[in-house]
């Protein structure tokens, strides 16, 4: 069978979970504890900008720190929460164009999988509203509350590691990009697409001939 591969945020869309995350936890009763969180992450974000602390580690120290905040939550909850942050900000602000070409695909009777760094359940909130199957970074729980993330972080080369274990014997027609974490999958694919890509990715796409999208 055929698949597509896309990442999420930046490529399907430009809202954040992250920040998405943030306005739910202000506007929900943890407004300090977000705070404090931010507080603590200040210093750090010059260091991992400049190459200081690795961007991998940082990020996966980000997102440790981050779910943190919502453990001890049950499954009902954190869906609860999945569903807010798409619905009020992921979605709103998708790309209509990729949109499209992802639900073309479709039409042909392609399977749509979204590989994302994000939350597992935020990803698959995201991918229900196309029908797809979503990769995010998997969550630990115990007795139906999360105790955390279950590491690695579901970037870069782990992103193309998932995919050749779950579907290795799928033939992948495209992969869609917007960062250098996400050239591992679309090397997968027969045909690279980086969308809005940073430079990095850019560059890659460019010396390659990959194709570029800068539409909406």
């Amino acid at each position: 069978m055929d698949i597509i591969l896309s990442d999420i945020e930046g490529t399907l869309t430009t809202g954040s979970s992250w920040r998405a995350l943030g306005k739910y936890l202000t506007q929900h009763g943890q407004r300090w504890a977000y705070y404090l969180f931010i507080l603590r992450w200040l210093p750090r974000f010059p260091f991992v900008k400049m190459g200081v602390i690795n961007k991998r580690r940082g990020m996966t120290q980000w997102m440790e720190d981050e779910i943190s905040l919502l453990q001890g939550k049950t499954r009902e909850e954190i869906q609860e929460i999945a569903d807010w942050i798409v619905n009020q900000e992921m979605w709103p602000k998708r790309r209509p164009q990729i949109i499209q070409e992802l639900l073309r695909y479709q039409s042909l009777g392609m399977k749509i999988i979204l590989v994302s760094s994000a939350y597992q359940p935020f990803a698959e909130a995201f991918a229900q509203h196309l029908g797809a199957e979503a990769i995010g970074t998997p969550l630990i729980f115990q007795k139906d509350r999360l105790l955390g993330l279950s590491p690695p972080v579901n970037a870069y080369q782990q992103k193309a590691k998932n995919i050749q274990t779950r579907y290795k014997r799928y033939n992948i027609v495209a992969a869609y990009g917007d960062t250098d974490s996400d050239i591992p999958m679309m090397e997968l694919s027969e045909n690279p697409i980086a969308v809005h890509p940073n430079p990095k990715l850019r560059n890659t796409a460019e010396s390659r001939g990959w194709r570029i999208l800068d539409g909406r």
